[in-house]
């Protein structure tokens, strides 16, 4: 019953400051009976969500599914989004490739297939080959539990958020996501089978089963690409040593898995070099498309390119740029050439090369401070810190060298603004936007002018069509005008009025970004729902009422989950979301039959992690310089100066047992498309809780403007109350930074349904 009354309370009350949750529901009296019947639904679904059939997980860390329950996940997903999702089966694991297994570590059976899950939207107008491409791969150092269920959560917010979420929906019509779970899953297996072995390497003996003890033989996967490899300033030739780089470029079979699948899927026509290391020094250019993320722990970085040698790379105003504004989520620091948390050279490593190589735009993170990574920490530190980071990385991911440089949208709001008998004839549009709030949101870091100080030139609004999809003569798309210019907040407002009304049912508006430079940055968009009543002869008169809007789920607040569980099942995927890499999915009959145990949950807030350098013994620093036993790291908060030195403390044995994990839930029903209940108009867009500082100066006035369309959406011409507003640069605005915090009790499910019947 209490849970009852706390969904209500949370679906109703209209600014709830101890949560700092931005304005909440209920647009007016008379439409919160549907507002709220909706809401309590969304907790109620969730809440059986999280009742439902639970996956395998990791000896004493229940937050962490096991390489069993991963698999399970990933065909499970498949089948129940058969049109968001499917499974490829891209390589197979070195025990696989030779029909061997470890005498010492013996293996269920000889080796496992690699698998790649695609997430997109099979419905989009848009072709595979005009569709932006982003892979994530994780699992490259098994002892580091953190970073595969990560990627599984983001996936799952994905999949969830499709037509529930604006910019999760647009993402999956214009890009695919396509991520390994598990690059190494022999030994991932060997780890959580055995965790005193702290295993980091694959399980290919080569000649260290004379050599080396029985828990060091192996290659670094990490150290196996082929730009730079051999460098023995960032790896080893010691088949015993733990950054051993294998006897040859790609001589391992999960190394080719993965480079020949990144061949396939990021378009060969945009300039793959021939002599990589000789071209170091020549920049790719704008115009090349694709994201690469190789998610490690721990460590609390964010690294790119170059990370072989202390140097910066020909393409780092646009790296650093979104390395910085990652950051802003998740407040890690950045590992790169040229920066003061640069920490040793690894050569022979996955960023390097699909930057080098393939021309792609390639990051990593090292997650949280331990191998062996504590849940409490993974529930409210990681995952509500890194999913908004990676929603905004794959935002970027058409044109990554170019969209980093432009400015960011802070907040979005669209309200009621003319209603008339029932009918919608207008809303109004503000936006909040900024050149410099998420680039220099590192706290000790300098200011980065090269892209975060051109200022706001001007902020366009598209109705039911996006940005990339915008054509010269269409007449959805109006530029925005500045207004409250002598506030430290400047925002752009825009009317919209349709002579007719709007049509009812779901619209999307877009809203995008450029800066003095002629830079835009990513695309934000919001739903808002419209429906029609019966009506008397229809005026433009306003209403009286006052606009009412509410605060919808962003980038920043993806689902997450804490203990995995299913997902309802249904008719497997056997064919690619849309046309993809020319692979043959595979059905949900994985070749390591898994067994049950995670779900859908929230997040609190990101906080930083840095860790120290290598040792030769297992410590908690970042994994791209192994050690060999966990400890425990510095904790930074995101609004303090994380330190330059490296800690210095030697690790104390190993990772602490599991702490009940603290989950909490998100809405993720999926609202119909056709005719809402609630003829408001009431959505807005804010960034998550990061550190934020507020440097702002306008001095210009100036009014609203107003678009009139005709009854179809045709445009009229531009008016504005007063004198339209002179073009000057607004360098920066406020956020209103909110978290999204509903907490929902598995035994309350029950007691849901029976309120809601």
């Amino acid at each position: 019953i209490i849970v009852v009354f706390i969904g209500i309370h949370v679906c109703s009350v209209d600014n709830i400051d101890e949560f700092n949750i931005m304005v909440s529901a209920v647009p007016s009296r008379h439409r919160l009976h549907g507002h709220l019947l909706r809401c309590v639904v969304s907790l109620a679904a969730i809440a059986f969500t999280v009742d439902a059939v639970q996956y395998d997980t990791i000896d004493k860390y229940d937050c962490f599914r096991s390489l069993e329950g991963m698999t399970k996940s990933m065909f499970d997903l498949a089948e129940s989004y058969p049109d968001l999702s499917s499974v490829v089966d891209i390589g197979d694991s070195y025990l696989k490739s030779k029909n061997d297994n470890n005498d010492d570590y013996p293996l269920p059976q000889n080796g496992y297939d690699i698998y790649a899950m695609v997430i997109t939207a099979s419905d989009s107008p848009h072709p595979s080959s005009a569709k932006g491409k982003t892979l994530i791969i994780s699992g490259v150092h098994p002892r580091e539990h953190a970073p595969p269920e990560l990627t599984m959560r983001f996936a799952e917010s994905l999949l969830t958020g499709y037509e529930v979420d604006a910019d999760i929906t647009w993402i999956l019509q214009h890009t695919e996501v396509h991520i390994i779970f598990q690059v190494n899953p022999d030994s991932r297996y060997v780890t959580e089978k055995y965790p005193k072995t702290f295993w980091r390497k694959n399980q290919n003996p080569g000649n260290g089963r004379e050599n080396c003890k029985a828990d060091e033989i192996g290659v670094d996967l990490n150290r196996n690409f082929g730009f730079k490899w051999g460098d023995q300033d960032g790896a080893s030739d010691d088949s015993c040593d733990s950054t051993y780089h294998g006897r040859g470029p790609g001589s391992e079979p999960e190394t080719r898995a993965v480079v020949d699948y990144a061949k396939e899927i990021f378009p060969e026509e945009q300039g793959r070099r021939d002599d990589p290391e000789g071209s170091t020094n020549v920049a790719f250019g704008e115009d090349n498309t694709g994201i690469f993320v190789d998610v490690h722990a721990p460590g609390g970085y964010i690294f790119y390119p170059w990370g072989h040698k202390d140097r910066k790379s020909p393409d780092d105003d646009a790296l650093q740029a979104t390395a910085r504004k990652m950051s802003y989520y998740n407040g890690y620091v950045l590992w790169a050439g040229g920066q003061p948390d640069f920490q040793y050279a690894a050569s022979g490593d996955s960023s390097d090369y699909m930057y080098a190589t393939l021309g792609v735009a390639s990051f990593g993170l090292e997650l949280g401070e331990d191998f062996y990574e504590d849940c409490g920490r993974f529930e409210n530190e990681i995952v509500p810190g890194n999913l908004p980071a990676l929603t905004y990385l794959v935002k970027n991911a058409k044109k990554p060298f170019s969209l980093a440089k432009g400015p960011d949208i802070i907040s979005l709001i669209v309200s009621d603004d003319v209603i008339q008998d029932g009918i919608q004839y207008g809303i109004k549009v503000t936006v909040v936007a900024s050149d410099s709030r998420l680039v220099n949101s590192i706290s000790r870091y300098p200011d980065f002018p090269e892209t975060g100080g051109q200022g706001v030139a001007e902020v366009r609004v598209y109705l039911d069509v996006h940005p990339d999809d915008y054509e010269e003569g269409d007449a959805l798309a109006w530029e925005m005008q500045l207004i409250d210019n002598d506030s430290e907040e400047p925002k752009f407002e825009l009317e919209v009025i349709s002579a007719g009304g709007f049509s009812a049912g779901r619209h999307t508006l877009y809203v995008q970004a450029k800066d003095g430079a002629g830079y835009f940055g990513p695309t934000t968009g919001a739903f808002f729902d419209v429906e029609m009543r019966p009506t008397k002869s229809p005026s433009l008169s306003p209403t009286t009422d006052s606009p009412s809007h509410k605060t919808t789920s962003m980038p920043s607040m993806s689902p997450t989950t804490a203990k995995p569980s299913a997902l309802p099942t249904g008719t497997p995927s056997t064919t690619r979301p849309s046309k993809s890499p020319s692979r043959s999915p595979v059905t949900a009959s994985p070749s390591n039959p898994p067994t049950g145990n995670p779900t859908l949950n929230p997040s609190v807030s990101p906080t930083t992690n840095p860790t120290g350098p290598p040792s030769s013994s297992p410590t908690s620093g970042p994994s791209r310089n192994p050690s060999e036993s966990p400890t425990d790291q510095p904790s930074i908060s995101p609004s303090e100066s994380p330190s330059t030195s490296n800690p210095t403390s030697q690790p104390s044995s190993k990772p602490s047992s599991n702490p009940s994990a603290n989950p909490s839930t998100n809405p993720s029903s999926n609202p119909s498309i056709g005719p809402s209940t609630n003829p408001s108009i009431y959505q807005s867009y804010q960034p998550s809780d990061a550190p934020t500082e507020a440097p702002v100066a306008v001095s210009t006035s100036g009014s609203t403007a107003s678009q009139i369309l005709d009854p179809d959406f045709g445009l009229s011409e531009l008016t504005t109350d007063t004198t339209k507003v002179p073009a000057k640069l607004s360098n920066n605005a406020s956020v209103t930074a909110y978290l999204s915090v509903t907490t929902v009790s598995l035994s309350a499910t029950a007691l849901l349904l029976m309120y809601l019947h």
